[in-house]
């Protein structure tokens, strides 16, 4: 199955004017309690390489900032697009976090699931017939493993390498190589530890690498929902670079070794750090001022990890069967201590090579499908960045050559925040203006006044009539210029937003409900019906 997790239209970046996908929270794996081992084993777990890792212990993670990193994950280059230049995990970061073996061979072979593969090579390894996943049958069951592994005796060399064999296995499938369950690990790891003394040969951390860029890929596409894979590298791998990011600063940390991921597990966590949304960790991102280019120089590196770094700053593929990515440490090489110049177009792979995914029935041999990346991995000696004559660098500031390529590349990228689209601004409501009370008279509200309704036919006198026009253009002068910048009408009548403000004490017992919509006399005239003791001629009550 082949999806082109490269496709720029299908980048998160492009929907983040979307709420339900600028708001998601990347579900990560559930967490699972760690690998613990009986102290009996040591010796056999260092000859394979996987002591250091083993002593991880459980990291927590987080969600918002899983999504947040994620969204500045570019698929073409394999790295993060992030205001103070590009930037990536490596495997220098991969042998410190974790302290996996990096010069090795390629971790591959045959991805089968026929019963017979599952069956054999799990007797080789277990000593029984497996159970597997109701879903696909190459998929081993880790608690089936783990109770093989805690209920045998270690009173042999055999129990004790398969004890070792089966801790191996829990790791792919929890920390290394995790799906999105992390309860199954594929059988198709198991021929690779057969042979005991075979097992530390393997490049398993560049296996780890590449599984790591995979699962970002997927992930950063807008669409997706979960993220596996080796996120405890990925959470470490953050903390160490961008302090801003961590949980707890690192200075109330114990001193790093490695693993490095060893003193962030079980760490302490803030409420207001876990209360952080996508939206403040992207702002943050947005306008950060710290970055941690070499954080591992005072780390002390174990003898047999030592040859190892010899090969982390190579340029070429990372490999682990069907999972072909590219290592970019020539976009990143300040991360190394060299001066960085605008960098060569990223490495294409083969569609089917960097997002095929196992599905239905399986018979491949990958040392075959995948022979020029494992030749290219091969020759991973002479592709090493401290061969290319680079420039070291003292203050890790970008060239203006670099700035410039950089802005002119990323630039819709660096303030991710501004591609949200915010909800409507309103100014904060002002109160309304009342223009300074008048030494004289101000004609409204008027002591009397009559609703325009049906009323009884009379004509005014025209004396009277005239005299009404006359004061109806006095009290409702056209405004003027000034009157309008200020938010009302007339500056003596003060009308603002089609309400009257009465600027003058009303008469006691006037109603100020009454229609604004009158006829204004100047002068009350009773008319025929008027009451007797009004000035009329109608009848007197009482």
């Amino acid at each position: 199955m082949v999806r082109d997790y490269a496709n720029p239209a299908e980048h998160v970046t492009n929907y983040l004017r979307q709420p339900n996908v600028a708001n998601r929270n990347l579900l990560p794996r559930k967490l699972d309690p760690p690998e613990l081992w009986h102290p009996a084993v040591d010796q056999a777990l260092r000859t394979t390489g996987f002591y250091h890792v083993s002593r991880v212990g459980q990291i927590r993670g987080h969600s918002a900032l899983l999504s947040a990193l994620v969204e500045r994950w570019r698929p073409e280059t394999h790295s993060f697009v992030l205001p103070v230049g590009e930037v990536t995990v490596t495997l220098e970061d991969v042998l410190h976090i974790f302290g996996l073996p990096i010069d090795g061979e390629v971790v591959t072979g045959w991805t089968d699931s026929s019963q017979d593969f599952l069956v054999n090579h799990s007797m080789a390894i277990f000593g029984r017939e497996p159970v597997v996943s109701s879903s696909s049958k190459s998929y081993i069951k880790l608690s089936w493993v783990r109770h093989i592994r805690d209920t045998h005796p270690l009173d042999t060399l055999e129990s004790v390498q398969r004890y070792v064999r089966c801790h191996i296995f829990c790791l792919l499938g929890t920390i290394l190589f995790a799906d999105k369950s992390t309860a199954y690990a594929h059988a198709k790891y198991l021929p690779l530890l057969q042979n005991f003394e075979h097992i530390s040969t393997y490049s398993w951390g560049s296996a780890t690498l590449a599984h790591l860029y995979r699962s970002r890929c997927r992930a950063s596409r807008y669409d997706c929902k979960e993220m596996d894979g080796p996120l405890d590298l990925l959470f470490v791998w953050a903390w160490e670079r961008m302090p801003f990011l961590a949980p707890i600063p690192r200075q109330q940390l114990a001193l790093a070794d490695i693993p490095v991921a060893r003193r962030w597990s079980h760490h302490p966590r803030t409420r207001a750090w876990i209360s952080k949304n996508v939206a403040s960790i992207r702002h943050d991102i947005d306008y950060m001022e710290e970055f941690v280019w070499r954080p591992y120089l005072d780390i002390i590196i174990p003898a047999e990890l030592h040859h190892h770094l010899d090969v982390c700053d190579t340029v070429g593929p990372l490999i682990s069967f069907e999972c072909v990515e590219w290592h970019p440490v020539d976009r990143v090489v300040r991360q190394y201590g060299y001066a960085q110049s605008p960098p060569l177009p990223a490495q294409a792979i083969r569609l089917d090579h960097h997002c095929y995914t196992l599905r239905g029935v399986q018979c491949h041999d990958w040392s075959t499908i995948l022979n020029e990346w494992i030749q290219q991995w091969g020759n991973r000696r002479n592709s090493r960045l401290r061969d290319r004559n680079l420039q070291p660098i003292a203050d890790f500031s970008p060239s203006a050559e670099y700035r410039s390529w950089y802005g002119g590349l990323f630039w819709m990228y660096l303030r991710l925040s501004k591609l949200i689209q915010q909800p409507p601004h309103y100014p904060p409501q002002q109160p309304p203006h009342f223009p300074p009370q008048q030494p004289y008279a101000v004609f409204h509200p008027f002591p009397y006044h009559r609703p325009l309704l049906p009323q009884p036919s009379h004509q005014l006198p025209q004396s009277h009539r005239a005299s009404v026009d006359g004061l109806a253009r006095r009290s409702h002068r056209t405004p003027t210029p000034d009157s309008q910048a200020s938010g009302s009408i007339d500056p003596h009548v003060g009308i603002n937003t089609g309400r009257l403000n009465v600027l003058a004490a009303a008469p006691s017992g006037l109603d100020l409900n009454a229609p604004t919509q009158q006829e204004v006399v100047a002068e009350y005239i009773p008319g025929p019906s008027a009451p007797a003791e009004a000035g009329g001629s109608g009848p007197v009550e009482g």
